[in-house]
């Protein structure tokens, strides 16, 4: 049986996963690899693998899960789309900060389509995760650079980020996760091939030579582990919590990503990281614990202590 601890520690494993794959994706774009290509290849693995593993769910969906399935994959798609397009234009700290801004944007959607307003609890819990991952991710000597088109298609996927965490997490709750994610990566591969053929063409793959071969190698397994695995976590993660917590959750990726880049000796451990982790963590125990509850028992308890 499924609880919301459960759901909590699916989303941070899913959080785990995509950190690792930032190690994946700089390993294959820094070998020559387009985006659109690392995209389409990670989903196209994606979606072969939902399919035959899950072949016996995927292939008993009835017509409208594919129908919202597809729907869904339309903003996952767009999510990554203007995001990698912002980053053609922008620098990568500016795509960064605006990206995670998502987080704050979940809110806003929530109270546009529900006119329900984000407690207290919730809200503080954003924002201080927020500013965490702004410490982690941002050069902020690049922070003073005007604002130009990268920024606002990085802001674009920003607002498509927090409108399919909605969504999903809306329709989650009625329709089989795994189901619904199957066709969300179908629709990503599609939409991605297009962009691929459109902007790239095929990446090119000498099947001789093991370091080509190994960039292809990474690619679907980053399809596996990070869009495969991950986002069929988000997804049953998201139909046993709320929307602006499973945000929370996910976001560590942004903590996780760093780490990993320390152990595989990319970059270099500071305090300006351990600062901004100590952020993350404390926004998501923010997010799971009841502050004020906590003090008014404490107060209680010392109460009763000078009564006695």
């Amino acid at each position: 049986m499924m609880t919301r601890n459960h759901a909590r520690i699916i989303l941070l494993t899913a959080g785990l996963i995509w950190g690792f794959g930032f190690i994946a994706n700089k390993f294959i774009l820094d070998n020559g690899w387009d985006d659109s290509q690392l995209l389409f290849v990670r989903f196209f693995s994606a979606t072969v693998s939902i399919f035959i593993i899950f072949f016996k769910k995927t292939i008993k969906s009835d017509i409208d899960t594919i129908k919202i399935g597809l729907f869904l994959g339309v903003f996952l798609f767009l999510g990554f789309f203007f995001q990698t397009w912002g980053l053609e234009e922008t620098t990568p700290s500016k795509n960064a900060l605006i990206t995670a801004g998502y987080i704050i944007a979940l809110p806003i959607i929530i109270y546009i389509f529900e006119r329900k307003l984000m407690g207290l609890k919730s809200f503080l819990a954003a924002l201080v995760t927020f500013f965490g991952i702004v410490i982690i991710t941002v050069n902020f000597n690049e922070i003073n650079q005007p604002i130009n088109i990268g920024d606002s298609l990085t802001f674009i996927g920003a607002i498509f980020w927090g409108l399919h965490l909605y969504l999903l997490g809306k329709y989650a709750k009625f329709k089989d996760p795994i189901q619904l994610m199957a066709y969300q990566l179908l629709m990503v591969s599609f939409l991605s091939f297009i962009a691929m053929m459109i902007k790239a063409g095929f990446p090119s793959v000498n099947y001789r030579d093991w370091d080509s071969l190994k960039v292809l190698l990474s690619g679907i397994g980053i399809g596996f582990f990070a869009s495969f695995v991950g986002f069929v976590f988000q997804s049953v993660g998201q139909r046993y919590t709320h929307a602006s917590e499973a945000a929370i959750l996910i976001s560590t990726e942004s903590v996780f990503g760093p780490i990993f880049a320390i152990i595989f000796h990319f970059d270099i451990f500071s305090i300006k990281l351990l600062f901004g982790m100590i952020l993350v963590f404390m926004g998501i125990m923010l997010s799971e614990v009841d502050v004020l509850q906590v003090f008014k028992k404490i107060k209680k308890r010392k109460n009763v202590i000078r009564s006695s």
